[in-house]
C-alpha cells in the first residue's frame, strides 16, 4: 500500500521539517546553569585582578603627579636662582591657597617661590603650581623630615624639616610607592608594600 502525505498549501516535505527542528532548538536548564557556573568562574578570576590593576594605575598616576610638582620646584629653583617650595595645602581651589600643617599631603599641595625660605606660603612669595590627589583611599606621608613641605635651594638640594634626605610615601593598601630625595635633590621612585 502506498502512503501519501498531504502537506498545508505552501509547505513542503523539506519546509515541514525545518519547522519541526526550529521548534525543537532551545537551551534546557542544565545548558543554562552550567553556562552560568562558567561565567561566574571566570569573573570570580577577572574580579580580583582587575582591582589590581586598577590600584596599579591610581597609585602610578598619583604618584606621577606629585614627582612632577616635585621636580618642576627643583627645575625651577634652579633656574630662578632662589628657593621653591612644596608645602601641603587643604585649601588649593582659593584664589590664594595657603600653606596649612595641619592638612594631609593626600589634600593637596602647593608648589611656590619661597623668598624667605620658611617652608610657609606668605604674602609676596609667587606660586607656581597646585595639586591634589583626587582618589579616595589614598594616604600620603612624608615621614618626619617632610612631613610638611619640601624645599628646593637654588642649587638643586632638597631640604626638609632637619636634613637633605628623605621620603614622601604614596599607600593605596597594599601597594605603596615611595619618592626617594637624595643628598642633591634628585629624587628616585621605589615600590613597596603599605605598613
Amino acid at each position: 500500500m502506498f502512503m501519501c502525505r498531504i502537506y498545508p498549501l505552501g509547505i513542503n516535505r523539506h519546509s515541514h521539517r525545518f519547522i519541526l527542528r526550529q521548534r525543537m532548538t532551545g537551551t534546557t536548564l542544565l545548558e543554562l546553569m552550567i553556562t552560568l557556573s562558567i561565567a561566574a568562574i571566570l569573573m570570580s578570576i577577572a574580579v580580583p585582578s582587575f582591582q589590581s590593576f586598577t590600584r596599579t594605575n591610581r597609585i602610578a598616576a598619583i604618584t606621577n603627579q606629585l614627582s612632577s610638582a616635585l621636580q618642576h620646584a627643583r627645575s625651577e629653583a634652579m633656574t630662578r636662582g632662589k628657593t621653591v617650595t612644596v608645602c601641603k595645602s587643604d585649601d588649593i581651589t582659593d584664589s590664594t591657597p595657603t600653606c596649612n600643617t595641619g592638612a594631609n599631603w593626600q589634600d593637596g599641595w602647593v608648589v611656590f617661590v619661597d623668598n624667605d625660605g620658611d617652608g610657609t606660603f606668605d604674602a609676596g612669595d609667587t606660586p607656581l603650581r597646585v595639586g591634589q590627589s583626587t582618589n579616595s583611599g589614598v594616604v600620603i606621608g612624608g615621614g618626619t623630615n617632610f612631613a610638611n613641605f619640601v624645599r628646593f635651594t637654588p642649587n638643586g638640594q632638597s631640604l626638609g624639616a632637619s636634613t637633605q634626605r628623605g621620603t614622601i610615601s604614596i599607600c593605596i593598601a597594599p601597594a605603596e610607592r615611595n619618592i626617594i630625595f637624595n643628598a642633591i635633590g634628585r629624587l628616585r621612585i621605589t615600590t613597596g608594600t603599605c605598613p
